[in-house]
């Protein structure tokens, strides 16, 4: 008897499951953003401290289209504003922004809940980084832009079949090519980069809230 009721239980489990997947609206809207303030002292020789920082922000829209029950296709975009104030020097300020299509799917691990996701992103994104001035010298407005490929585990919990929330820790797998133009000076370079967890911690942590219809 106990085998059977666990048996009954493990199967009204699964099709609870696909119930939800099978009832879950289509089209969704997601809003992410993403903020981070990194501070550094450090010491030097004759005893005096300096200090340093970085901060950034970014939102993230997205529309995203459930193909399959647990497939979605979709296009997201961001914007984000950077700063760096190095040691005794003037601070920095950048721009950057992007677009490209993803890939979703979508696996339940708690009823209708809980889930976890994993989304593959193709973006270009570009930066801007403004002319400053320092020591006397004055340094070029730059321009950045980058073109990559990531693949970003998350969590997703289904509050209402219409609301649900998202969080990850950024990209566990992503493949970049970067471009740099120094403005004015001709100065050009071009950068390829491609590895496992390089952006992938408690310094990427974003949050996202998914409106289903």
């Amino acid at each position: 008897m106990k085998k059977t009721t666990i048996t009954v239980l493990a199967v009204a489990a699964f099709l609870s499951c696909n119930q939800l997947f099978a009832q879950q609206k289509k089209n969704f809207i997601s809003a992410g953003f993403n903020v981070y303030n990194q501070k550094y002292e450090s010491e030097r020789g004759n005893g005096s401290v300096s200090n340093s920082s970085n901060t950034y922000f970014d939102f993230s829209p997205a529309y995203g289209y459930y193909f399959r029950e647990r497939w979605a296709i979709g296009i997201q975009g961001f914007y984000g504003n950077q700063g760096s104030k190095p040691a005794d020097e003037p601070e920095r300020k950048g721009r950057n922004w992007g677009v490209g299509p993803f890939v979703r799917y979508e696996q339940p691990i708690w009823g209708k809940y809980l889930s976890v996701y994993t989304d593959g992103l193709l973006m270009a994104a570009f930066v801007k980084t403004d002319g400053f001035m320092s020591g006397g010298n004055y340094y070029n407005e730059r321009n950045i832009s980058t073109y990559s490929l990531s693949v970003v585990p998350g969590l997703l919990f289904h509050v209402t079949p219409s609301f649900s929330l998202t969080a990850n820790l950024g990209s566990a797998f992503s493949a970049n090519t970067k471009k740099d133009k120094v403005e004015g000076t001709g100065t050009k370079s071009t950068d390829t980069n491609v590895g496992l967890f390089k952006n992938f911690g408690l310094n990427n942590v974003s949050f996202g809230i998914n409106f289903h219809f």
